[in-house]
């Protein structure tokens, strides 16, 4: 099995997945998925409308870097050979359609040398002038990214938990300390203090590292806030609406324990994060896991510190 940013897969059920991707989302465009039998052409389906063919690969061992590359390539260059091994049998199952775009679909492609191997091939295959290809035939590779949205929404309906992209979020550059900052500095203290109260062993040095490793943590959070909403949303709508209204509600709590409730900074910040999680857990388990729910309350919690709905004075 070859573990993946998104899962583990072999071979059998990556294309499954993919076919069930395709036909959801280019049924209206004329998908048509072509099996392996009675033989592999090096296709396994078409879309009509845009003339696209779709071949999918994954790895049944996991390898690393280098080796799925040379993997990948190999398979790229002997599955563009079978268009032209077996271009009447394609020809007789395209139905007229000629094909543009010929679409290499993998979990991961993480080597730039792929896509050149592949524009290279390109120009190969396009020396052979085979009828059932358009002269401006490409080779395109697709990692999982493109269809994450689509994954995630299959993964939905078969209760699995989805999953966001998994590239490093980019923090905003600020030119000047804003207010949220500020905010965000001045609740660090607070929490830390609150939470150091009974040890008096700590240097000024050791108090202050961890005020700062609290404070960067806290607003990198509080940046990514829209970015991570932004993403969420791009991976399943459905939960990130879901998601949405459930922190729309639990920011009135927020507001009002942070007015009552008895507590040092600390124990308020932490009861809103365990409150937080085990709502998300139970209205939308099990499209949303405990990894995925303690992504969302950290963000929640620094954007409501940031924005001074959850203060302490």
């Amino acid at each position: 099995m070859y573990r993946s940013k998104i899962g583990v897969f072999n071979g059998d059920s990556w294309e499954e997945l993919c076919q069930s991707i395709f036909k959801a989302k280019y049924r209206d465009q004329g998908y048509q998925e072509i099996r392996a039998s009675p033989g592999d052409f090096g296709i396994e389906g078409y879309v009509t409308d845009t003339n696209t063919a779709y071949q999918c690969y994954c790895p049944n061992l996991h390898y690393n870097q280098t080796e799925l590359y040379n993997k990948q390539r190999e398979k790229i260059t002997a599955d563009l050979e079978k268009l032209r091994e077996y271009e009447s049998e394609i020809e007789s199952r395209l139905g007229g359609t000629l094909i543009k775009s010929w679409c290499f679909v993998t979990p991961e492609a993480n080597r730039n040398k792929l896509l050149r191997h592949a524009k290279e091939k390109q120009k190969q295959v396009r020396s052979w002038d085979l009828k059932i290809l358009s002269p401006d035939f490409r080779v395109l590779i697709h990692d999982a990214d493109f269809y994450l949205k689509e994954i995630n929404e299959h993964r939905a309906l078969a209760g699995e938990a989805i999953q966001l992209n998994s590239l490093p979020l980019a923090v905003p550059e600020l030119e000047k300390k804003s207010e949220y900052e500020e905010n965000i500095l001045r609740k660090t203290k607070l929490r830390i203090a609150a939470g150091q109260a009974n040890n008096l062993n700590l240097t000024d040095e050791q108090h202050q590292k961890k005020i700062d490793k609290l404070y960067d943590r806290t607003l990198n959070e509080f940046l990514n806030f829209n970015i991570f909403c932004a993403q969420l949303d791009a991976s399943s709508s459905v939960v990130y609406h879901k998601v949405e209204r459930i922190l729309a509600t639990f920011q009135k709590q927020v507001d009002d324990w942070s007015d009552t409730l008895s507590a040092t900074p600390n124990e308020l910040t932490e009861k809103i994060r365990t409150d937080l999680t085990n709502r998300l857990l139970e209205e939308l388990r099990p499209h949303v896991d405990y990894a995925l729910a303690t992504d969302i309350v950290n963000h929640a919690v620094a954007n409501w510190l940031g924005l001074c709905q959850l203060d302490y004075e």
